[in-house]
């Protein structure tokens, strides 16, 4: 089946990196998967063989009927995984997996860390360049402190351009995030400090948290760059402003 640039389809099609892939994703204890943007359903396949319960999430129509008639015993949903209530498609502790558009990774990945069914460790290719932003690592970006509220990330591995049709122009990472256990009183309130003080990364805190709720709470960070401070010290400065 020819895929659709508008959805930004590029089906996987390297059988060993397959199969070895879905042997790092078997060494989770949870037996139910929810893989997202099957595809032409490569790894539906092999995920069949492995979990006891599998369901799908196609925003193709054409796509997510060939994989009904294909795989009678896989729950397939025809849709936007944005668009979809986790709590309809989600009945037991599950793990999530998929190779996922480059153009809408990001917010599928930021759904189900913040959500209440991330409790198993989860797997997703995305772009490399996108995989390197979500390690927490200096210097830091936003994405990484971020996702690093929800979950712990690891690069596991590269995947070249030619391991999929049509072959796109960069090269992919498989990455897992671990749900992670870190006592916040108000993980939205440091979110929002870690993104106002982005707001132009080359420059100072001070400069980026002027006339924000969070000015009193810089004081020994003032003179720093946004990428210099850790997850504790915006912890530190967000408990600093109450």
């Amino acid at each position: 089946m020819k895929a659709k640039r508008s959805l930004g389809q590029n089906f996987f099609i390297n059988k060993n990196l397959g199969e070895y892939i879905i042997k790092i994703i078997n060494d989770s204890k949870c037996r139910n998967v929810v893989e997202i943007g099957p595809g032409t359903g490569f790894f539906t396949k092999y995920l069949t063989e492995f979990f006891q319960n599998v369901t799908v999430i196609e925003k193709d129509t054409l796509l997510a009927q060939d994989l009904k008639n294909r795989y009678p015993k896989v729950n397939v949903v025809n849709g936007d995984f944005l668009n979809i209530s986790l709590k309809e498609i989600i009945q037991e502790e599950t793990m999530f997996f998929g190779s996922l558009p480059f153009n809408v990774s990001k917010p599928i990945i930021r759904k189900i860390i913040e959500s209440e069914y991330f409790k198993h460790p989860s797997f997703f290719i995305v772009q490399r360049e996108v995989a390197q932003k979500y390690l927490y690592r200096k210097p830091y970006s936003s994405l990484s402190l971020v996702t690093s509220l929800y979950a712990e990330s690891k690069h596991l591995l590269e995947i070249s351009p030619d391991s999929f049709r049509p072959k796109p122009n960069v090269t992919s990472s498989l990455i897992s995030f671990i749900p992670k256990s870190i006592e916040i009183k108000d993980r939205k309130g440091v979110e929002e400090l870690i993104n106002l003080s982005f707001r132009q990364p080359r420059k100072n805190l001070n400069n980026n948290l002027k006339n924000t709720r969070f000015i009193k709470g810089i004081t020994n960070y003032q003179l720093l760059r946004p990428a210099q401070l850790s997850l504790d010290d915006y912890i530190k400065i967000y408990e600093y402003s109450l």
